[in-house]
């Protein structure tokens, strides 16, 4: 038996196609949750707060000084901090808008960078020390809070499942 040649009659038949149960069906897309939304909102307000707050503040000219080197210093150090202020207000402004909108998590990623950067930028621009310590201080309470935030929605929010597609059904017999 060993020595016969191949033949058909030796291969066994597969099982019909009904035979298999049906592969489950995919799970559908279930978008992130969006029970936490008030962070978003909250990131939203704190924005608004931060492009105005140079005026509020003011710090949003330099204070006069004695002498011209200090004034320049002092200017520049303003000017930093309100352009800070106003650029970074609006790119959370719009992030956290976008984030109200429809949920993802690119937005809260990129708060997350720009609460750190906020938060850095009294150092990194210079105006910590000096003669607008409520610059420094409103970088480093909204940067802190804008951070927390997004840090929060990070971790609260539930991921999508990843839909992975179900295994082609088994094939039967060639025809």
């Amino acid at each position: 038996m060993a020595n016969e040649p191949y033949s058909a009659t030796k291969i066994r038949p597969s099982p019909p196609p009904e035979a298999y149960p049906p592969p489950p069906p995919p799970e559908p897309y279930v978008p992130p949750s969006r029970s936490n939304r008030w962070q978003d909102w909250a990131n939203l307000v704190i924005a608004i707060w931060f492009f105005f707050s140079p005026w509020i503040l003011q710090f949003g000219t330099a204070a006069p000084t004695t002498t011209a080197g200090a004034a320049i210093a002092a200017s520049h150090a303003a000017s930093h901090a309100a352009w800070n202020a106003w650029v970074l207000g609006a790119l959370v402004f719009l992030t956290a808008l976008s984030a109200i909108g429809r949920m993802e998590f690119w937005q809260e990623r990129i708060n997350f960078v720009l609460g750190a950067w906020v938060f850095a930028a009294p150092w990194a621009l210079g105006f910590a020390h000096g003669p607008f310590p409520r610059a420094a201080w409103d970088h480093w309470i909204v940067g802190a809070l804008v951070l927390i935030f997004a840090f929060w929605n990070l971790m609260t929010t539930r991921a999508a499942p990843e839909i992975v597609p179900p295994p082609p059904p088994p094939r039967g017999p060639l025809p």
